[in-house]
């Protein structure tokens, strides 16, 4: 039940708080210059030079916005606070705490010189929308996020390696699919991990067809509001449950795409992070060491995950 109270007209059109009127419409700009050269000026794109002028404007030091560059895609929903409590929950635990795996990768090649980036396309979950017309849109989304993706690559030309962080039954395919088109750059993927189980119930799996089985009366209601609370243990990762999202995450890892090990680590633990790191760490071997996708992603590769998934089941 809505506990909120109506805002009225003056409340929403008008502020009280006469110190939000000291608006600055002028600023003196980041101190510095561009490490512009006669042979920057002269032969490369003007997208080039606007994009080390945004740089700077977003913060960076002036002198260091034309290093080598990576570009962090990831399907991020929600909005955590510094604590990590909730300021607006994303659709799922897949996607709520791929922010913390980013930011771990994005502080290492940031540590280790280089300029990263980060762009998002997040995802839906099939689970939420059970038995409702949304689940028409959601294998179509896959193919959507893919192609936002490949745009999202496309738009930074100047990204010298990409690094994915993904989860759940559509984000991880589509940052296959979009990373398979760009098979000269090395890439990496972090994988979003698991959900942990609760230590007494279901995983959310079973949790899922929990009306049906109240209605056939195999279940309580205390019984099923209590195993419905707890099924989701902790904050992010995929289902518990070996299903299309582990599955993914397994077969990603499999074909050498992930670091070994990272498939189902728990999100946002100690453990998750270092290899959000490391994978941060393995990019940038590739790309100094020459290595590509196309190196990594081969007929063996992929007749591995089909092995894999056969015996997965």
């Amino acid at each position: 039940m809505d506990s909120s109270s109506d805002f009225s007209l003056d409340e929403i059109l008008d502020c009280k708080d006469a110190e939000i009127y000291n608006v600055v419409s002028h600023a003196a700009g980041p101190q510095g210059k561009l490490p512009f050269t006669d042979e920057i000026l002269r032969h490369r794109p003007g997208g080039d030079l606007f994009g080390m002028m945004e740089d700077a404007g977003m913060g960076w030091k002036a002198e260091e916005v034309d290093r080598r560059q990576f570009l962090l895609l990831s399907t991020l929903g929600g909005m955590r606070g510094e604590d990590g409590s909730p300021v607006a929950l994303g659709q799922h635990t897949g996607h709520y705490e791929l922010g913390m795996a980013v930011r771990a990768a994005a502080e290492e090649i940031k540590r280790a010189g280089y300029l990263p980036y980060a762009s998002y396309c997040t995802d839906p979950c099939d689970g939420r929308t059970q038995g409702t017309p949304g689940m028409f849109d959601i294998l179509a989304n896959r193919n959507d996020m893919a192609t936002v993706f490949r745009r999202q690559i496309r738009c930074l030309p100047t990204a010298s390696g990409l690094l994915g962080a993904v989860s759940c039954d559509k984000g991880t395919p589509a940052m296959l699919m979009a990373l398979g088109a760009f098979g000269h750059l090395p890439s990496v993927v972090i994988l979003g991990g698991s959900t942990l189980p609760a230590t007494v119930g279901e995983d959310n799996g079973k949790t899922i067809p929990l009306g049906a089985k109240y209605v056939q009366g195999e279940i309580g209601l205390e019984e099923a509001s209590v195993q419905a609370c707890r099924s989701c243990a902790s904050a992010g990762g995929g289902c518990q449950f070996l299903g299309t999202a582990s599955t993914g995450q397994v077969l990603t890892e499999t074909m050498g795409l992930a670091l070994p090990h990272s498939a189902l680590a728990p999100s946002g633990q100690p453990i998750w992070l270092d290899i959000a790191r490391r994978s941060a760490k393995a990019l940038i071997a590739m790309q100094s060491r020459g290595a590509k996708l196309a190196d990594i992603l081969t007929d063996t590769a992929i007749r591995n995950a089909m092995v894999m998934h056969a015996a997965l089941g």
